[in-house]
Formats: C-alpha cells, structure tokens, sequence
C-alpha cells in the first residue's frame, strides 16, 4: 500500500537538510541520508539524492540572491511556516480528534522542483515583507504534536547517517 509523505513534510525536510549543511559541518550527503532514514520510518522510502538534489538547489539560490548570513533566517522562517500553517496560510492543527496532518498519502504530492520553487516564492514573499516573523524564543519541539518529525529536525546527524 502506498504510504506517500506529506508535501509540507517532504518540503520541511528539505529545508531542513540545506539549513544543517550551513550550520553544520558535515556534507550534505550526511543530512540527506539522516531525513531519508527518518522518514522511511513513517512513509515509502525517498532516497536521498532526492533531497540532496533540492536542497542544493535552494543553497544556489541563497547564494544566487547573496543571502549571506541571512540563508539560514531564510530556512528557519521556511521550516516555521511550513509547520505552523498550510499553503493557504489557514493554521496548521498538528494535533485534533479528526486531524492527522503527519497521515501517508496515497498519491505522491511532492517533488523536489515543487520544494524549491516553494521556497524560492517563500524568500521573494519574505523579502516583500508579506511572511510571518518567527516569534522570539520558537522551537520546533515546542509545538503541540510534532513528535517524531521535530526529533528528526533538530537531531544532530550520527556516524550511521554518512553511511
């Protein structure tokens, strides 16, 4: 049975692997593996040239626009808004009696051209002044009913993930 990732998810994840790559220091390839690992727990498997390939393209981007030390307020906004709210900018509930939003798909809904193209359209918003500002003090682990998906955000990649 298809158990397909939710496209913020997969969106989220990308961003994700990008933002460790510039703050971490270990190569991309690391991170990739971690949020390809992470995920294979919960959805069908994608590899994780999937989102080493999107997320190098948003760092070409970042350094396309001359971001400079702002890239990674640019992916931290990113992964905020992803979280904390749909496309449409309706509230994101992660947590309801009728409401999984972490639930498998049965249809693939993301791809890595739609990540950078979503984050490339959050950037040029952002810089319009039209985004949400992260609050003082916001931890991705502090959201009610992220669990797992916020272990795997702000987990630190192992010896086993470059493998």
């Amino acid at each position: 049975m298809a158990k397909f990732c939710p496209e913020w998810v997969f969106s989220s994840s990308v961003a994700a692997v990008a933002g460790g790559f510039l703050s971490g220091n270990a190569p991309i390839t690391v991170f990739a593996n971690q949020f390809s690992n992470g995920l294979k727990e919960h959805y069908n498997e994608i590899k994780s040239e999937v989102f080493e390939e999107a997320a190098t393209k948003i760092l070409e981007f970042l350094s396309e626009i001359e971001a400079g030390e702002t890239a990674i307020d640019y992916i931290d906004s990113y992964i905020f808004k992803r979280i904390k709210f749909h496309a449409n900018n309706k509230p994101r509930k992660l947590t309801g009696l009728f409401v999984d939003e972490f639930a498998a798909l049965k249809t693939k809904d993301y791809s890595s051209e739609k990540a950078v193209i979503l984050f490339k359209a959050f950037v040029f918003s952002s810089r319009s002044g039209l985004t949400t500002e992260i609050p003082a003090g916001w931890d991705v682990n502090s959201e009610e009913g992220i669990g797992w998906f916020g272990d795997l955000i702000t987990s630190k990649p192992t010896i086993f993930d470059s493998l």
